[in-house]
């Protein structure tokens, strides 16, 4: 997992109206939570923006004043109910002997046969919970999907993953292989023209 150094400046006791011209003046507010601590900066909001564009879960460096040095993660990320604007941001201190439970995005890799053969790849489930410890931490899951048939489930008890703790029950459907509707009502119309013309027969024979 990629970490970003973060340069931050640690803020005291603000008032809300001082709040407000900082964020006017480009910089976010910000707290890091951990074992003794907890500690409210301010980080440069255009390139937080930037990071966050990526959708990618990082492990963050915070460098304080360039006093204090904090190896986080990304917690939880408060916007502005209308303009969607991003108000503050928590962060949690990462224990190396401590898991760290967090959701990361599946990435389904190849092209499932099933596809090959006219059918639909469908997403169950697109984000995984899982936990770690911060040295095991991964920012995605990779799923390899090719040998994935018509009528067949790819399910988290399919997971090769050893050092992760998967959080969800092992019958979970991650994604799956249907077929075309179009499909499903030729067949359904086949099999009722013979259900018919076995009808028929049955008649005539008697």
């Amino acid at each position: 997992m990629k970490v970003i150094v973060l340069k931050a400046e640690q803020r005291f006791i603000v008032k809300k109206k001082q709040m407000k011209s900082f964020r006017e003046s480009g910089y976010l507010p910000c707290t890091v939570y951990g074992k003794n601590k907890n500690i409210n900066f301010f980080l440069d909001y255009y390139l937080i923006e930037q990071i966050l564009k990526n959708k990618t879960i990082n492990k963050f460096m915070i460098s304080i004043n360039n006093e204090i040095n904090i190896t986080t993660i990304l917690k939880e990320i408060q916007y502005h109910p209308i303009n969607e604007k991003i108000l503050h941001l928590d962060f949690c201190e990462l224990n190396k002997k401590k898991y760290i439970t967090y959701e990361v995005p599946i990435k389904p890799k190849g092209l499932p046969k099933g596809v090959s053969n006219g059918g639909e790849y469908i997403y169950k489930l697109r984000r995984l919970k899982i936990k770690a410890l911060p040295k095991d931490m991964v920012d995605h899951i990779e799923i390899n999907i090719e040998n994935l048939d018509i009528g067949e489930n790819f399910y988290v008890k399919n997971l090769n993953t050893k050092q992760i703790v998967i959080l969800h029950d092992s019958k979970t459907v991650i994604s799956s292989v249907k077929a075309l509707k179009k499909e499903c009502n030729e067949k359904e119309k086949t099999e009722n023209t013979n259900d018919i013309k076995s009808d028929l027969f049955n008649k005539d024979a008697k």
